[in-house]
């Protein structure tokens, strides 16, 4: 489905911004989501960080941005301490953030293409598991991310600048 996929350049700043404002707007008409907000998450000078660190990966069909995802490497802050099923040390895991597809690209395949890439660069850096949340409730993220082979790994309670405390359900890929 997918043309490309590849590492945002300070170039696809605008192309990203607009993408996270159209993922945003379309939430208010999706039955779940990850209840984002514009400006304080996703935050501008937070995507502007994860550009210039080379960790926001994009997917483009036709010329547009059709999906991106951010991708740190090492443990999570918010998920030190939790029991992971593999137990890879924080250096050896990369942690998902900010993963969408833009809603005029939903139900073509880019998600599963996207995590496919994601699995294969972490993999080529010799990295061992990725880490996720997903907001208690988003059933429809949930079910992409058990399909693509991730394991449940528990619920903890975490404090998201936009939500306040949250309960999130954790998900683990072993690579």
């Amino acid at each position: 489905m997918l043309d490309h996929i590849r590492t945002a350049g300070a170039e696809d700043f605008g192309a990203l911004w607009r993408f996270y404002e159209d993922v945003c707007r379309a939430q208010e008409r999706d039955e779940y989501g990850p209840d984002w907000h514009l400006g304080v998450y996703p935050a501008a000078a937070d995507l502007k960080g994860h550009v210039a660190a080379g960790e926001i990966l994009t997917g483009w069909k036709d010329g547009r941005l059709a999906a991106a995802m951010a991708v740190t490497g090492g443990e999570d802050e918010m998920y030190l301490g939790v029991p992971w099923p593999l137990g890879a040390p924080p250096e050896q895991v990369a942690a998902l953030h900010l993963f969408a597809v833009h809603p005029d690209f939903r139900g073509r395949g880019a998600a599963r293409e996207m995590l496919a890439s994601l699995f294969d660069r972490a993999r080529a850096r010799g990295l061992r598991a990725v880490h996720l949340d997903v907001i208690e409730g988003n059933l429809a993220a949930e079910k992409l991310y058990l399909e693509a082979g991730f394991a449940f790994a528990g619920t903890r309670r975490v404090h998201y600048d936009d939500l306040g405390d949250t309960i999130v359900r954790l998900f683990e890929y072993a690579l």
